[in-house]
Protein backbone atom coordinates (compact mmCIF):
# COMPACT_ATOMS: atom_id res chain seq x y z
CA UNK A 1 0.00 0.00 0.00
CA UNK A 2 2.21 2.47 1.16
CA UNK A 3 4.96 1.47 -1.96
CA UNK A 4 1.41 2.09 -4.47
CA UNK A 5 0.91 5.55 -2.87
CA UNK A 6 5.26 6.52 -3.27
CA UNK A 7 4.80 5.45 -6.61
CA UNK A 8 1.41 8.26 -7.25
CA UNK A 9 3.48 10.56 -5.10
CA UNK A 10 6.55 10.65 -7.59
CA UNK A 11 3.96 9.65 -10.85
CA UNK A 12 2.26 13.32 -9.37
CA UNK A 13 5.60 14.94 -9.11
CA UNK A 14 6.57 14.44 -12.72
CA UNK A 15 3.32 14.94 -14.59
CA UNK A 16 3.56 18.73 -12.64
CA UNK A 17 6.90 19.42 -13.56
CA UNK A 18 6.00 17.97 -17.22
CA UNK A 19 3.01 20.37 -17.29
CA UNK A 20 4.48 23.28 -15.54
CA UNK A 21 7.56 23.30 -18.07
CA UNK A 22 5.31 22.48 -20.91
CA UNK A 23 2.95 25.64 -19.51
CA UNK A 24 6.03 27.84 -18.90
CA UNK A 25 7.36 27.25 -22.57
CA UNK A 26 4.00 27.66 -24.30
CA UNK A 27 3.58 31.46 -22.68
CA UNK A 28 7.70 32.19 -23.67
CA UNK A 29 6.85 30.69 -27.42
CA UNK A 30 3.08 32.69 -27.83
CA UNK A 31 5.32 36.40 -26.78
CA UNK A 32 5.51 37.47 -30.32
CA UNK A 33 4.57 40.88 -29.62
CA UNK A 34 6.83 43.33 -31.25
CA UNK A 35 8.72 45.64 -28.75
CA UNK A 36 9.21 48.72 -31.14
CA UNK A 37 6.89 50.58 -33.10
CA UNK A 38 9.74 52.87 -35.44
CA UNK A 39 8.42 55.44 -38.08
CA UNK A 40 11.71 56.94 -40.32
CA UNK A 41 12.15 60.30 -41.96
CA UNK A 42 14.26 61.38 -44.55
CA UNK A 43 16.14 64.95 -44.29
CA UNK A 44 18.18 64.61 -46.93
CA UNK A 45 15.94 62.98 -50.00
CA UNK A 46 19.16 63.57 -52.67
CA UNK A 47 22.69 63.02 -51.57
CA UNK A 48 25.52 62.95 -53.61
CA UNK A 49 28.49 60.08 -54.01
CA UNK A 50 30.70 60.90 -50.83
CA UNK A 51 27.78 62.78 -48.98
CA UNK A 52 25.63 62.06 -46.09
CA UNK A 53 22.02 60.40 -45.90
CA UNK A 54 20.50 62.05 -42.87
CA UNK A 55 17.35 60.12 -40.99
CA UNK A 56 15.54 60.97 -38.03
CA UNK A 57 13.37 57.99 -36.44
CA UNK A 58 10.96 58.46 -33.90
CA UNK A 59 11.27 55.28 -31.91
CA UNK A 60 9.14 54.42 -29.22
CA UNK A 61 10.55 51.27 -27.08
CA UNK A 62 7.17 49.59 -25.78
CA UNK A 63 8.96 46.44 -24.03
CA UNK A 64 12.49 45.80 -22.70
CA UNK A 65 14.23 43.90 -24.83
CA UNK A 66 17.07 43.24 -26.93
CA UNK A 67 17.81 44.03 -30.29
CA UNK A 68 20.29 43.44 -33.27
CA UNK A 69 20.11 45.62 -36.21
CA UNK A 70 21.89 44.63 -39.92
CA UNK A 71 22.07 47.62 -41.54
CA UNK A 72 23.03 48.17 -45.74
CA UNK A 73 23.16 50.90 -48.37
CA UNK A 74 22.37 50.13 -51.78
CA UNK A 75 22.39 52.18 -55.08
CA UNK A 76 20.47 51.38 -57.98
CA UNK A 77 23.18 49.87 -59.90
CA UNK A 78 25.26 46.65 -57.88
CA UNK A 79 26.99 48.64 -55.19
CA UNK A 80 25.81 47.90 -51.66
CA UNK A 81 27.99 49.16 -48.39
CA UNK A 82 27.65 47.21 -44.89
CA UNK A 83 27.03 49.62 -42.20
CA UNK A 84 27.84 48.92 -38.90
CA UNK A 85 25.52 47.09 -36.59
CA UNK A 86 23.12 47.96 -33.73
CA UNK A 87 22.73 46.11 -30.83
CA UNK A 88 21.90 47.03 -27.26
CA UNK A 89 20.27 44.70 -24.38
CA UNK A 90 17.88 47.19 -23.34
CA UNK A 91 16.51 50.99 -24.51
CA UNK A 92 19.62 52.86 -23.62
CA UNK A 93 16.75 55.31 -22.13
CA UNK A 94 14.36 53.49 -20.81
CA UNK A 95 10.68 52.76 -21.87
CA UNK A 96 8.84 55.77 -24.26
CA UNK A 97 8.97 57.72 -27.59
CA UNK A 98 12.31 59.45 -28.48
CA UNK A 99 13.13 60.72 -31.74
CA UNK A 100 16.68 60.19 -32.92
CA UNK A 101 18.54 62.01 -35.91
CA UNK A 102 21.61 59.94 -37.53
CA UNK A 103 23.85 60.71 -40.12
CA UNK A 104 24.76 57.76 -42.95
CA UNK A 105 28.31 58.31 -45.03
CA UNK A 106 27.46 57.15 -48.95
CA UNK A 107 30.05 55.84 -50.31
CA UNK A 108 31.94 57.85 -53.09
CA UNK A 109 31.65 54.86 -55.78
CA UNK A 110 27.72 54.94 -55.99
CA UNK A 111 25.67 55.67 -59.28
CA UNK A 112 23.49 58.38 -59.41
CA UNK A 113 19.68 57.20 -59.27
CA UNK A 114 17.53 55.57 -56.78
CA UNK A 115 19.01 54.08 -53.36
CA UNK A 116 17.62 53.04 -50.33
CA UNK A 117 18.45 52.51 -46.91
CA UNK A 118 17.88 49.29 -45.34
CA UNK A 119 17.71 47.91 -41.44
CA UNK A 120 16.85 44.80 -40.75
CA UNK A 121 16.15 44.30 -36.73
CA UNK A 122 15.05 41.43 -34.72
CA UNK A 123 14.20 41.59 -30.57
CA UNK A 124 15.24 39.05 -28.23
CA UNK A 125 12.71 39.49 -24.94
CA UNK A 126 13.27 36.32 -23.61
CA UNK A 127 15.01 32.67 -23.46
CA UNK A 128 13.31 31.42 -26.70
CA UNK A 129 13.79 34.43 -28.76
CA UNK A 130 17.38 34.78 -27.99
CA UNK A 131 18.03 31.21 -28.76
CA UNK A 132 15.45 29.61 -31.70
CA UNK A 133 12.86 32.34 -32.67
CA UNK A 134 13.65 35.86 -32.60
CA UNK A 135 10.89 38.85 -32.93
CA UNK A 136 11.26 39.79 -36.40
CA UNK A 137 9.46 42.51 -38.25
CA UNK A 138 9.39 44.21 -41.90
CA UNK A 139 12.89 45.93 -43.10
CA UNK A 140 13.04 49.36 -42.83
CA UNK A 141 13.67 50.55 -46.43
CA UNK A 142 14.58 53.96 -46.90
CA UNK A 143 14.30 55.40 -50.49
CA UNK A 144 16.44 58.18 -51.66
CA UNK A 145 18.27 59.34 -54.56
CA UNK A 146 21.77 59.99 -55.39
CA UNK A 147 22.78 62.54 -57.81
CA UNK A 148 25.20 62.73 -60.26
CA UNK A 149 28.36 65.01 -59.05
CA UNK A 150 28.55 68.26 -60.59
CA UNK A 151 32.33 69.02 -62.33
Amino acid sequence: MTLRLFGYACLAVITGAIVTTAFVLAFFISDRKLPVEVQTEVLTPVVRPGGRLILRQRISYLRDCAAHVDRAVYDDHTHRAILSDIDYERPLRGLGTFVVTFAVDIPADFDPGEAQYRANPVYFCNFVHRYYWPITRDDTVVKFRIEAPTR
